[in-house]
């Protein structure tokens, strides 16, 4: 099957752990699928479809820090979500020098990415990213191989790695109110390490003959609802 393979870098990123609000606000160690969904969307300049296509990614990154940032809050207002007039002061962790490949099977949205709508960033809006490859990959199914660090969906004995729960895709259709978060499931954070690590599960496709390096092929939502948007 061909695939369409997107390289973003940048000098920074931040993908916030979901529900924790104070303190320091630290990172996960490779993005959400909603993230991943949220930068695509931003390429093609309108939300994904839920059904156009599968998603894999791999993350990888040279360092990171804790930065001190200046807040917005907000705050409920006769049931409309407002903005707070004084800010806030938090400590943030973030990414140094990341890079995102991410994998589409739906090839034809190529051009979104040659030409994006929007300014893609790796979390927050000043995380600012820019596309380093695009590319038309051969890649074949397969039971097993060599993994990079990413989310494959709990359970999967054949790797360890961090659990989280986390959602697909939001729906913000809403303007004013909060999005709602959609396809709430259990994930396993693959580890980093220099050569990958041996996996075995559905979905699999092999990218590289030569270090039998495969990525996860995801359906965004578990379901296809051609009317549906993410």
């Amino acid at each position: 099957m061909k695939l369409l393979h997107v390289r973003f870098n940048a000098w920074t990123a931040t993908y916030k752990v979901p529900f924790i609000n104070s303190g320091t606000m630290v990172s996960l160690p490779v993005p959400s699928y909603s993230s991943v969904v949220g930068l695509i969307s931003c390429c093609l300049g309108r939300p994904l479809l839920i059904d156009e296509t599968l998603i894999a990614f791999t993350y990888s990154y040279n360092g990171s820090g804790i930065d001190l940032e200046t807040t917005k809050r907000l705050e409920m207002n006769e049931n409309v979500l407002k903005e707070k007039k004084e800010d806030s002061v938090t400590n943030r962790a973030f990414h140094v020098n990341p890079q995102l490949d991410i994998y589409l099977s739906n090839i034809a949205l190529e051009d979104a990415f040659k030409k994006p709508r929007g300014v893609p960033t790796l979390g927050r809006s000043q995380d600012i990213s820019w596309i380093t490859k695009i590319e038309l990959i051969e890649s074949e199914k397969v039971e097993g191989g060599k993994i990079r660090p990413t989310l494959i969906p709990f359970p999967n004995e054949t790797i360890g790695g961090r659990l989280i729960r986390l959602c697909d895709y939001y729906i913000n259709e809403s303007l004013s109110y909060t999005r709602e978060a959609s396809n709430m499931s259990m994930y396993q954070i693959v580890p980093v390490t220099k050569e990958g690590i041996n996996i075995v599960s559905d979905s699999l496709y092999r990218i590289n003959d030569k270090t039998n390096e495969v990525v996860y092929m995801h359906q965004i939502g578990g379901r296809n609802d051609v009317n549906s948007k993410i």
